[in-house]
This record gives structure tokens, C-alpha cells and sequence, in this order.
């Protein structure tokens, strides 16, 4: 720009004043308050869904010595063989046993979704055998059975083992939470 052509835009720009600059939030904490709001949501929606699935479910009825198993197509043969022989630590339990039928489904929904959200991977849920149930024998079981397939977010499960229950118990796999695909992206992404 030449001396002239310098003097000429002082004199253009002489009647602009500066825009104030607003306060600016990160976007960090933006995003966890977005993420976080639409998390409440999609539970709230989730739980919902889930209590009108599990409340038409068809039950069939098992008998009390009867393994109960599920494996999701994209579940890896190996993950789910680890699974059924108790490879993999338990980092959450769900006590269904003494509840009733309206009672267990209140509270597997609760408290599988909340371990879900909470990145919980596998979970032991104790339902018992229901042999002292005459009118109908594994009466609880055969509902956790008829539910588990109707969660999302549930990969797999399995009878437990001897020491963890055996018939009156089940191992359940579940897949990782939003937050931990989306961290497990960006760890993958820095290599």
C-alpha cells in the first residue's frame, strides 16, 4: 500500500468502531453440557421404550435348571466364550430375587440402564431359581430371559457359574456407552 492508499482507508475506516468482543464459553464444557443434556433425554426416552418392550415381551417359560443364554450377531464368539466362563470381572450386580414380577422390571431397567450410562461392562444379575414357586417354577427367570434381548445396549449373557449363582444367576455383557465410543475414537484417531 502506498502512503496515499493508507491515508485513504484512515479516512474510510475513521467512523467504524470497534465491536465488543462478548464472553466466549469453551466449547469443552459447551459440548459436556449438550452431551450431558441429551444423555438425560435419550434415558428418560430409552426407559420409556424399554418399560413398554419388556411389558409386551412374550415370555417363555424355562425350567429352573435351564441355562439361559443370548448371543447378539456382532458379538465376537470368543467375547462371548470369555463371558459364559467368567473370564471377564464383574463390575456391577443386580439383586432381582424377592421382587415382584412388575418390581424386577422397574428395577432391571433402573438399574442396567444406569450401568449402562456409567460404562459398566458386565454385569451379574441374581434372579434364583423360583423351584419353590409351584404354580410356576422359574417364574423371574424366565422374564429376565424374555427382557434381556429387548435392551439395546445388551451384547450378550449367560447362565453364571457355580460360585456366582449358577441357575439363579446370569452373566450380562454390555456394549460401551456413547462417551466411551466417542473417547475410544479419539485415542485410535491420535495413532
Amino acid at each position: 500500500m502506498s502512503h496515499s492508499d493508507s491515508d485513504l482507508f484512515l479516512q474510510q475506516m475513521a467512523d467504524v468502531t470497534p465491536l465488543k468482543q462478548d464472553a466466549v464459553s469453551t466449547p469443552t464444557s459447551n459440548a459436556k453440557n449438550a452431551l450431558s443434556n441429551f444423555y438425560k433425554q435419550q434415558s428418560s426416552k430409552q426407559i420409556s421404550l424399554l418399560n413398554d418392550a419388556l411389558s409386551s415381551a412374550t415370555v417363555e417359560y424355562v425350567e429352573p435348571d435351564d441355562y439361559i443364554s443370548y448371543k447378539s450377531s456382532g458379538l465376537q464368539a470368543g467375547v462371548f466364550k470369555n463371558l459364559r466362563l467368567a473370564k471377564y470381572d464383574i463390575d456391577g450386580k443386580i439383586e432381582l430375587q424377592g421382587h415382584s414380577i412388575k418390581e424386577a422390571q422397574d428395577r432391571l431397567i433402573q438399574e442396567l440402564s444406569d450401568c449402562h450410562r456409567r460404562n459398566i461392562r458386565v454385569v451379574l444379575i441374581k434372579h434364583g431359581v423360583g423351584k419353590e414357586n409351584s404354580e410356576q417354577p422359574a417364574k423371574l427367570k424366565s422374564h429376565v430371559n424374555a427382557w434381556l434381548v429387548h435392551f439395546p445396549f445388551v451384547l450378550g449373557f449367560h447362565t453364571a457359574q457355580t460360585h456366582h449363582g449358577g441357575y439363579g444367576a446370569v452373566y450380562v455383557l454390555l456394549s460401551k456407552n456413547e462417551q466411551a465410543k466417542l473417547a475410544n475414537k479419539e485415542i485410535h484417531a491420535k495413532k
